[in-house]
């Protein structure tokens, strides 16, 4: 033990030996408030946004497979922009708390399913606590940041910078609480 007694000692004498030098303390006091200054403003920095992906994940999701037993389903045929002897569909699915709309393009074979919107209007367990029907627009505002497409009704997010500006995630406010959560993508 003595050992460590003498490191501890020598440790005492040589800091009490530093401010003998001319300038010496406060350029150790100098150093102490820039390390705690650089340390509280790493502390303070805003946490960056939550991506956007997941949650597009989630809403394509629900798209894929709305639920066992929907209220009803609207399908209605939609002329195929691309080729006049085409008629897609519209297929409107309608569950207890969303609904999901798929556009089936009949010109590919087999026809291609692509989703159109889904709109929550109740909790959905895949998406995270804070970001619910029923969350608060701070809430919303604190994960994702501020809104990346102007909505005056809601907090409204581009799904991707590379993509049309159809593709929106939106978080629909009433009275400062999100009253619906909407997914809508552009189909061509």
């Amino acid at each position: 033990m003595p050992y460590r007694s003498d490191v501890r000692l020598s440790f005492v004498s040589s800091a009490r030996a530093t401010p003998s030098r001319p300038g010496a303390g406060r350029f150790g006091a100098l150093s102490l408030l820039l390390a705690a200054t650089l340390a509280a403003g790493c502390a303070s920095k805003p946490v960056p946004p939550m991506p956007l992906e997941p949650l597009e994940d989630v809403g394509r999701k629900i798209a894929e497979r709305p639920c066992e037993n929907p209220d009803r389903i609207d399908t209605r045929p939609q002329p195929n922009l691309h080729d006049p002897k085409v008629t897609d569909e519209v297929i409107e699915t309608h569950c207890p708390g969303w609904v999901v709309t798929v556009y089936v393009a009949n010109g590919t074979q087999p026809p291609k399913l692509l989703p159109a919107s889904v709109q929550l209007t109740v909790k959905h367990p895949r998406l995270p606590q804070d970001l619910q029907v029923g969350s608060s627009a701070a809430q919303v505002l604190a994960r994702l940041g501020p809104p990346t497409v102007r909505d005056p009704a809601a907090l409204a997010y581009r799904l991707g910078w590379d993509r049309p500006d159809g593709d929106v995630l939106r978080f629909i406010l009433r009275q400062g609480q999100v009253a619906a959560i909407e997914w809508a993508w552009y189909v061509d």
